[in-house]
Protein backbone atom coordinates (compact mmCIF):
# COMPACT_ATOMS: atom_id res chain seq x y z
CA UNK A 1 0.00 0.00 0.00
CA UNK A 2 1.06 3.55 -1.02
CA UNK A 3 1.50 6.21 1.21
CA UNK A 4 0.57 10.24 0.79
CA UNK A 5 3.87 12.63 1.89
CA UNK A 6 3.06 14.53 4.63
CA UNK A 7 4.40 17.24 3.37
CA UNK A 8 2.24 17.14 -0.01
CA UNK A 9 -0.75 16.40 2.41
CA UNK A 10 -0.34 19.47 4.32
CA UNK A 11 0.57 22.09 1.72
CA UNK A 12 -3.38 20.88 -0.05
CA UNK A 13 -5.28 21.04 2.79
CA UNK A 14 -4.07 23.97 4.23
CA UNK A 15 -5.28 25.78 0.91
CA UNK A 16 -8.38 23.82 0.72
CA UNK A 17 -9.63 24.19 3.99
CA UNK A 18 -8.59 27.97 4.22
CA UNK A 19 -10.73 27.88 0.25
CA UNK A 20 -13.66 26.12 1.75
CA UNK A 21 -14.60 27.09 5.55
CA UNK A 22 -12.35 30.31 6.13
CA UNK A 23 -11.94 29.44 9.43
CA UNK A 24 -15.43 30.38 10.45
CA UNK A 25 -18.12 29.41 11.90
CA UNK A 26 -21.75 31.55 12.25
CA UNK A 27 -24.39 31.09 14.67
CA UNK A 28 -27.88 30.61 14.48
CA UNK A 29 -30.80 30.82 16.79
CA UNK A 30 -33.97 27.89 16.54
CA UNK A 31 -36.64 26.80 18.12
CA UNK A 32 -39.43 24.13 18.29
CA UNK A 33 -42.66 24.62 19.44
CA UNK A 34 -46.16 22.73 19.44
CA UNK A 35 -49.33 24.08 18.77
CA UNK A 36 -51.59 24.19 21.61
CA UNK A 37 -54.88 23.11 19.42
CA UNK A 38 -53.07 20.23 17.40
CA UNK A 39 -50.46 18.27 19.51
CA UNK A 40 -48.65 16.99 16.08
CA UNK A 41 -47.97 19.96 14.78
CA UNK A 42 -44.80 21.45 15.35
CA UNK A 43 -43.40 24.97 14.71
CA UNK A 44 -39.81 25.43 13.20
CA UNK A 45 -38.07 28.80 13.77
CA UNK A 46 -34.60 29.27 13.18
CA UNK A 47 -33.41 33.29 13.55
CA UNK A 48 -30.42 34.85 12.34
CA UNK A 49 -29.28 37.35 15.41
CA UNK A 50 -26.16 38.93 13.71
CA UNK A 51 -25.45 41.53 11.35
CA UNK A 52 -25.00 40.05 7.91
CA UNK A 53 -26.47 38.05 5.83
CA UNK A 54 -26.64 33.95 6.08
CA UNK A 55 -26.86 32.05 2.81
CA UNK A 56 -27.68 28.28 3.69
CA UNK A 57 -27.53 25.68 1.33
CA UNK A 58 -31.42 24.28 0.80
CA UNK A 59 -30.88 20.87 0.35
CA UNK A 60 -32.68 17.83 2.46
CA UNK A 61 -33.06 19.88 5.41
CA UNK A 62 -35.87 22.44 6.82
CA UNK A 63 -34.77 24.79 4.38
CA UNK A 64 -35.59 22.60 1.21
CA UNK A 65 -39.05 22.80 -0.02
CA UNK A 66 -38.11 21.19 -3.64
CA UNK A 67 -38.56 18.05 -1.70
CA UNK A 68 -41.83 17.28 0.12
CA UNK A 69 -40.14 15.32 3.45
CA UNK A 70 -36.85 16.84 3.89
CA UNK A 71 -34.80 15.50 6.80
CA UNK A 72 -36.14 18.36 9.37
CA UNK A 73 -35.49 17.04 12.57
CA UNK A 74 -33.98 14.13 14.66
CA UNK A 75 -36.92 12.51 16.96
CA UNK A 76 -36.13 9.93 19.36
CA UNK A 77 -38.16 7.66 21.90
CA UNK A 78 -37.84 7.76 25.87
CA UNK A 79 -34.93 5.62 25.58
CA UNK A 80 -32.68 8.00 23.13
CA UNK A 81 -33.08 5.52 20.55
CA UNK A 82 -34.04 7.08 16.91
CA UNK A 83 -37.57 6.71 15.53
CA UNK A 84 -37.89 5.47 12.19
CA UNK A 85 -39.31 8.76 9.95
CA UNK A 86 -40.57 9.20 6.24
CA UNK A 87 -38.08 10.57 4.65
CA UNK A 88 -37.24 12.35 1.13
CA UNK A 89 -34.00 12.67 -0.45
CA UNK A 90 -32.82 14.36 -3.68
CA UNK A 91 -29.47 14.44 -4.98
CA UNK A 92 -27.87 17.56 -7.59
CA UNK A 93 -25.63 18.21 -9.99
CA UNK A 94 -24.38 21.31 -8.96
CA UNK A 95 -25.39 24.57 -7.26
CA UNK A 96 -27.21 27.19 -8.78
CA UNK A 97 -28.54 30.70 -7.04
CA UNK A 98 -32.08 29.40 -5.92
CA UNK A 99 -30.38 26.66 -3.80
CA UNK A 100 -30.01 29.16 -1.31
CA UNK A 101 -32.27 30.48 1.49
CA UNK A 102 -30.64 33.93 2.14
CA UNK A 103 -31.58 35.09 5.51
CA UNK A 104 -31.09 38.60 5.82
CA UNK A 105 -29.71 39.92 9.57
CA UNK A 106 -32.16 39.49 11.72
CA UNK A 107 -34.82 37.41 9.90
CA UNK A 108 -36.63 34.42 11.33
CA UNK A 109 -37.14 31.38 8.87
CA UNK A 110 -40.82 29.99 9.92
CA UNK A 111 -41.97 26.18 8.96
CA UNK A 112 -44.92 24.10 10.17
CA UNK A 113 -44.21 20.54 10.40
CA UNK A 114 -47.18 17.57 10.70
CA UNK A 115 -45.94 14.77 12.41
CA UNK A 116 -47.93 12.40 11.17
CA UNK A 117 -45.56 12.99 7.75
CA UNK A 118 -42.57 12.08 9.62
CA UNK A 119 -43.69 9.55 11.99
CA UNK A 120 -45.94 6.27 11.12
CA UNK A 121 -44.99 4.24 13.16
CA UNK A 122 -45.20 3.69 17.22
CA UNK A 123 -43.00 4.02 18.98
CA UNK A 124 -40.89 1.26 20.96
CA UNK A 125 -40.14 3.31 23.98
CA UNK A 126 -41.75 2.82 27.19
CA UNK A 127 -43.88 5.73 26.74
CA UNK A 128 -45.62 8.13 24.59
CA UNK A 129 -42.96 10.43 24.97
CA UNK A 130 -40.63 11.31 22.23
CA UNK A 131 -38.34 14.49 21.89
CA UNK A 132 -37.84 16.07 18.64
CA UNK A 133 -34.80 18.40 17.38
CA UNK A 134 -33.13 20.36 15.11
CA UNK A 135 -29.48 19.51 13.57
CA UNK A 136 -26.63 21.05 15.19
CA UNK A 137 -26.31 23.40 12.10
CA UNK A 138 -26.05 23.37 8.09
CA UNK A 139 -24.00 24.39 5.07
CA UNK A 140 -23.85 27.78 4.19
CA UNK A 141 -22.25 31.23 3.31
CA UNK A 142 -21.63 34.10 5.79
CA UNK A 143 -21.22 37.45 3.71
CA UNK A 144 -22.29 40.90 3.43
CA UNK A 145 -24.08 42.27 0.11
CA UNK A 146 -25.01 40.19 -2.81
CA UNK A 147 -23.53 37.05 -3.18
CA UNK A 148 -23.87 34.84 -5.92
CA UNK A 149 -22.92 30.73 -6.52
CA UNK A 150 -19.27 30.82 -8.67
CA UNK A 151 -19.58 28.97 -11.99
CA UNK A 152 -17.17 25.97 -10.65
CA UNK A 153 -19.63 25.39 -8.51
CA UNK A 154 -22.01 24.64 -11.19
CA UNK A 155 -22.73 21.37 -12.90
CA UNK A 156 -22.18 20.83 -16.65
CA UNK A 157 -23.46 17.45 -18.08
CA UNK A 158 -23.11 18.27 -21.35
CA UNK A 159 -19.07 18.37 -20.91
CA UNK A 160 -16.85 15.69 -22.03
CA UNK A 161 -16.64 13.91 -19.35
CA UNK A 162 -19.71 14.77 -17.47
CA UNK A 163 -19.34 17.80 -14.93
CA UNK A 164 -20.68 17.85 -11.19
CA UNK A 165 -20.67 21.17 -9.82
CA UNK A 166 -17.10 21.35 -7.87
CA UNK A 167 -18.80 21.96 -4.12
CA UNK A 168 -15.60 23.11 -2.63
CA UNK A 169 -15.42 26.01 -5.48
CA UNK A 170 -18.67 27.95 -3.20
CA UNK A 171 -16.49 28.87 -0.54
CA UNK A 172 -18.92 27.60 2.27
CA UNK A 173 -18.61 27.48 5.61
CA UNK A 174 -20.25 25.51 8.73
CA UNK A 175 -22.99 27.32 9.81
CA UNK A 176 -23.74 26.06 13.29
CA UNK A 177 -27.14 26.34 15.20
CA UNK A 178 -28.35 26.18 19.08
CA UNK A 179 -31.63 25.46 19.63
CA UNK A 180 -33.32 23.59 22.64
CA UNK A 181 -34.98 19.58 21.88
CA UNK A 182 -38.42 19.79 21.95
CA UNK A 183 -40.63 16.89 24.32
CA UNK A 184 -43.58 15.78 23.25
CA UNK A 185 -46.39 13.43 24.99
CA UNK A 186 -48.44 11.79 22.19
CA UNK A 187 -50.78 9.48 21.97
CA UNK A 188 -49.77 6.92 19.13
CA UNK A 189 -50.20 6.10 16.48
CA UNK A 190 -50.93 9.75 15.11
CA UNK A 191 -52.99 9.13 11.85
CA UNK A 192 -56.13 10.19 10.58
CA UNK A 193 -59.26 7.79 11.91
CA UNK A 194 -60.23 7.25 8.56
CA UNK A 195 -56.68 6.40 7.45
CA UNK A 196 -55.32 2.42 6.27
CA UNK A 197 -52.28 2.24 9.47
CA UNK A 198 -49.96 -0.36 9.91
CA UNK A 199 -47.67 0.85 13.36
CA UNK A 200 -45.00 -1.12 13.02
CA UNK A 201 -42.33 -0.95 9.78
CA UNK A 202 -43.52 -2.29 6.62
CA UNK A 203 -40.04 -3.55 5.74
CA UNK A 204 -40.87 -6.88 3.06
CA UNK A 205 -37.77 -9.05 1.90
CA UNK A 206 -36.41 -8.53 -1.44
CA UNK A 207 -33.48 -6.09 -1.46
CA UNK A 208 -33.21 -4.03 -4.27
CA UNK A 209 -35.45 -4.56 -7.71
CA UNK A 210 -35.62 -2.31 -10.86
CA UNK A 211 -38.73 -1.96 -12.11
CA UNK A 212 -39.44 -2.31 -15.79
CA UNK A 213 -40.20 1.73 -15.43
CA UNK A 214 -36.70 1.77 -16.88
CA UNK A 215 -35.67 1.86 -20.35
CA UNK A 216 -32.03 1.35 -21.26
CA UNK A 217 -30.25 4.47 -21.88
CA UNK A 218 -26.69 5.31 -24.36
CA UNK A 219 -26.33 1.60 -24.88
CA UNK A 220 -26.76 1.14 -20.75
CA UNK A 221 -29.25 -0.31 -18.73
CA UNK A 222 -30.43 0.19 -15.36
CA UNK A 223 -29.13 -3.56 -14.31
CA UNK A 224 -25.74 -2.63 -15.80
CA UNK A 225 -25.50 0.30 -13.51
CA UNK A 226 -26.60 -1.44 -10.12
CA UNK A 227 -24.13 -3.76 -11.04
CA UNK A 228 -21.37 -1.24 -11.00
CA UNK A 229 -22.66 0.22 -7.63
CA UNK A 230 -22.05 -2.99 -6.26
CA UNK A 231 -18.54 -3.36 -7.30
CA UNK A 232 -18.23 0.26 -5.86
CA UNK A 233 -19.70 -0.79 -2.40
CA UNK A 234 -16.85 -3.89 -2.82
CA UNK A 235 -14.70 -1.02 -3.12
CA UNK A 236 -15.59 0.78 0.02
CA UNK A 237 -15.92 -2.70 2.48
CA UNK A 238 -12.50 -3.25 1.07
CA UNK A 239 -10.86 0.07 2.08
CA UNK A 240 -12.37 -0.28 5.48
CA UNK A 241 -11.35 -2.94 5.82
CA UNK A 242 -7.02 -2.14 5.27
CA UNK A 243 -6.39 -0.46 8.39
CA UNK A 244 -3.32 1.09 6.48
CA UNK A 245 -5.14 2.51 3.53
CA UNK A 246 -4.72 6.22 2.99
CA UNK A 247 -7.71 6.54 1.00
CA UNK A 248 -9.94 5.19 3.66
CA UNK A 249 -8.12 8.12 5.99
CA UNK A 250 -8.98 10.91 3.42
CA UNK A 251 -12.68 10.46 3.94
CA UNK A 252 -13.71 9.08 7.22
CA UNK A 253 -12.01 8.96 10.56
CA UNK A 254 -10.60 5.76 12.16
CA UNK A 255 -13.20 5.34 14.94
CA UNK A 256 -15.68 5.52 11.74
CA UNK A 257 -14.23 2.03 10.21
CA UNK A 258 -17.21 -0.32 11.67
CA UNK A 259 -19.97 2.18 10.55
CA UNK A 260 -18.54 2.65 7.32
CA UNK A 261 -17.61 -1.37 6.53
CA UNK A 262 -21.42 -2.31 7.88
CA UNK A 263 -22.80 0.32 5.80
CA UNK A 264 -20.84 -1.07 2.22
CA UNK A 265 -22.05 -4.98 3.68
CA UNK A 266 -25.61 -3.35 3.33
CA UNK A 267 -25.33 -2.07 0.33
CA UNK A 268 -23.90 -5.31 -1.23
CA UNK A 269 -26.48 -7.54 0.60
CA UNK A 270 -29.26 -5.42 -0.72
CA UNK A 271 -27.89 -5.32 -4.16
CA UNK A 272 -27.98 -9.79 -3.90
CA UNK A 273 -32.02 -9.29 -2.83
CA UNK A 274 -31.26 -9.61 0.94
CA UNK A 275 -32.64 -6.76 3.32
CA UNK A 276 -35.92 -4.48 3.25
CA UNK A 277 -36.60 -4.32 -0.67
CA UNK A 278 -35.76 -1.34 -2.56
CA UNK A 279 -38.08 -0.08 -5.99
CA UNK A 280 -35.44 1.24 -8.55
CA UNK A 281 -38.21 3.46 -10.31
CA UNK A 282 -37.46 5.71 -13.61
CA UNK A 283 -40.87 7.08 -13.60
CA UNK A 284 -40.99 10.30 -11.32
CA UNK A 285 -44.27 9.77 -9.97
CA UNK A 286 -43.56 12.66 -7.90
CA UNK A 287 -42.69 15.41 -10.77
CA UNK A 288 -39.16 15.66 -8.39
CA UNK A 289 -37.09 15.09 -11.26
CA UNK A 290 -39.01 18.48 -13.17
CA UNK A 291 -38.25 20.90 -10.35
CA UNK A 292 -34.74 22.00 -10.65
CA UNK A 293 -32.72 20.87 -13.72
CA UNK A 294 -29.65 20.16 -11.22
CA UNK A 295 -31.80 17.48 -9.61
CA UNK A 296 -30.10 13.76 -10.90
CA UNK A 297 -32.78 11.68 -8.31
CA UNK A 298 -34.34 10.78 -4.98
CA UNK A 299 -35.24 8.90 -2.62
CA UNK A 300 -38.51 7.69 -0.90
CA UNK A 301 -38.65 5.64 2.62
CA UNK A 302 -42.23 5.52 3.81
CA UNK A 303 -42.44 3.56 7.04
CA UNK A 304 -45.53 2.02 6.67
CA UNK A 305 -47.66 0.20 3.58
CA UNK A 306 -45.25 0.35 0.96
CA UNK A 307 -41.39 -0.27 0.56
CA UNK A 308 -38.67 2.47 -0.62
CA UNK A 309 -38.45 3.67 -3.52
CA UNK A 310 -34.85 5.30 -5.59
CA UNK A 311 -35.80 6.93 -8.84
CA UNK A 312 -33.41 7.89 -11.26
CA UNK A 313 -33.95 11.14 -13.25
CA UNK A 314 -33.10 10.57 -16.85
CA UNK A 315 -30.24 13.21 -16.66
CA UNK A 316 -28.50 10.75 -14.86
CA UNK A 317 -29.56 7.64 -16.70
CA UNK A 318 -28.17 9.29 -19.89
CA UNK A 319 -24.13 9.75 -17.74
CA UNK A 320 -21.87 7.29 -18.33
CA UNK A 321 -21.65 3.82 -16.45
CA UNK A 322 -18.11 3.34 -14.26
CA UNK A 323 -14.61 4.85 -16.29
CA UNK A 324 -11.95 1.40 -16.06
CA UNK A 325 -9.36 1.96 -13.31
CA UNK A 326 -5.92 3.66 -14.04
CA UNK A 327 -7.45 4.77 -17.26
CA UNK A 328 -7.16 8.32 -16.90
CA UNK A 329 -4.87 10.91 -17.06
CA UNK A 330 -3.17 11.89 -14.11
CA UNK A 331 -4.66 14.74 -11.81
CA UNK A 332 -7.51 15.13 -15.00
CA UNK A 333 -10.97 15.28 -13.36
CA UNK A 334 -13.29 11.98 -13.00
CA UNK A 335 -16.46 12.86 -14.77
CA UNK A 336 -19.95 12.06 -13.31
CA UNK A 337 -21.03 8.65 -13.54
CA UNK A 338 -24.52 7.10 -13.13
CA UNK A 339 -23.43 4.50 -10.81
CA UNK A 340 -22.03 7.44 -8.52
CA UNK A 341 -25.68 8.68 -8.28
CA UNK A 342 -27.62 5.32 -7.66
CA UNK A 343 -24.78 4.52 -4.84
CA UNK A 344 -25.11 7.91 -3.17
CA UNK A 345 -29.05 7.62 -3.19
CA UNK A 346 -29.28 3.81 -2.17
CA UNK A 347 -27.40 5.32 0.81
CA UNK A 348 -29.92 6.98 2.06
CA UNK A 349 -32.27 4.67 2.21
CA UNK A 350 -33.52 4.75 6.15
CA UNK A 351 -35.31 1.79 6.10
CA UNK A 352 -31.55 0.11 5.36
CA UNK A 353 -29.69 2.42 7.59
CA UNK A 354 -32.23 3.82 10.94
CA UNK A 355 -29.97 6.47 11.59
CA UNK A 356 -30.75 8.21 8.06
CA UNK A 357 -27.80 9.50 6.22
CA UNK A 358 -28.88 12.94 4.97
CA UNK A 359 -25.49 14.96 4.50
CA UNK A 360 -25.37 16.90 1.36
CA UNK A 361 -21.51 17.85 1.07
CA UNK A 362 -20.39 16.74 -2.23
CA UNK A 363 -17.39 16.06 -3.76
CA UNK A 364 -13.62 14.70 -3.43
CA UNK A 365 -12.19 18.06 -1.87
CA UNK A 366 -15.01 18.80 0.28
CA UNK A 367 -15.76 15.49 1.69
CA UNK A 368 -12.04 15.00 2.82
CA UNK A 369 -12.51 18.72 4.49
CA UNK A 370 -15.68 17.32 6.09
CA UNK A 371 -13.38 15.13 8.63
CA UNK A 372 -12.55 18.65 10.40
CA UNK A 373 -16.35 19.44 10.77
CA UNK A 374 -18.02 20.17 14.21
CA UNK A 375 -21.18 19.93 12.80
CA UNK A 376 -21.78 17.17 10.31
CA UNK A 377 -20.23 13.70 10.40
CA UNK A 378 -18.83 12.30 7.51
CA UNK A 379 -20.46 8.61 8.44
CA UNK A 380 -23.90 10.74 8.06
CA UNK A 381 -22.70 12.05 4.10
CA UNK A 382 -23.58 9.86 1.45
CA UNK A 383 -21.35 11.52 -0.72
CA UNK A 384 -18.29 10.77 1.32
CA UNK A 385 -18.88 6.92 0.92
CA UNK A 386 -19.18 7.42 -2.76
CA UNK A 387 -15.94 9.68 -3.08
CA UNK A 388 -13.99 6.47 -1.00
CA UNK A 389 -15.51 4.16 -3.39
CA UNK A 390 -14.74 6.01 -6.92
CA UNK A 391 -11.31 6.73 -5.74
CA UNK A 392 -10.44 3.25 -4.32
CA UNK A 393 -11.80 2.14 -7.72
CA UNK A 394 -10.22 4.79 -9.89
CA UNK A 395 -6.77 3.71 -8.53
CA UNK A 396 -7.01 0.02 -9.34
CA UNK A 397 -7.59 -0.58 -5.32
CA UNK A 398 -10.93 -1.83 -5.72
CA UNK A 399 -10.95 -5.57 -6.41
CA UNK A 400 -12.92 -7.37 -9.04
CA UNK A 401 -13.26 -7.21 -11.89
CA UNK A 402 -9.91 -5.34 -12.11
CA UNK A 403 -6.89 -7.38 -11.47
CA UNK A 404 -4.34 -4.93 -13.10
CA UNK A 405 -1.68 -3.21 -10.68
CA UNK A 406 -2.85 0.28 -8.45
CA UNK A 407 -2.30 3.61 -9.53
CA UNK A 408 -1.99 5.95 -6.69
CA UNK A 409 -2.40 9.25 -7.35
CA UNK A 410 1.29 11.36 -7.65
CA UNK A 411 2.73 13.10 -4.61
CA UNK A 412 -0.80 11.80 -2.67
CA UNK A 413 -3.12 14.38 -4.35
CA UNK A 414 -6.05 13.17 -5.78
CA UNK A 415 -7.38 15.00 -8.48
CA UNK A 416 -11.57 16.43 -8.87
CA UNK A 417 -13.36 13.28 -8.21
CA UNK A 418 -16.75 14.27 -9.09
Amino acid sequence: MYAFTRSSQFLYFTFVLFKLFHLTTSQLVGSITQSTHIPYELLVLIRNPTNQTISILAWNNVFDYEVPLPVSLAIRDDQGHHIRMATMYAMRAGMSNTDFHHLEPHAVLSRGIDLRSLIQVVPEGRSGNITAALPGGFTGKFHTGNWTVPAAAMANLSADPPRLGDFSAAGLQDISLSARRLALELNFPIFDNDGVVNPKPYDPPGGIEIDESCPVLNGTSMVDILSSTGIYANAISLAAKDRSSALFANYFLSRGRQTVQRVASSVQKAISGEGPQIGVYCLDVFSVCGRNPNILGHTFTPSNLRPAEVVMCSTARRLPRVPWPCSSHPGKQIGATATHVLLHLILTINSMFPNAITGSVYGSGSCQLLKNSHILATEKNPDSYAQLAMAQWEYGLGGRPYNGKPCPPKLGIIPNIQ
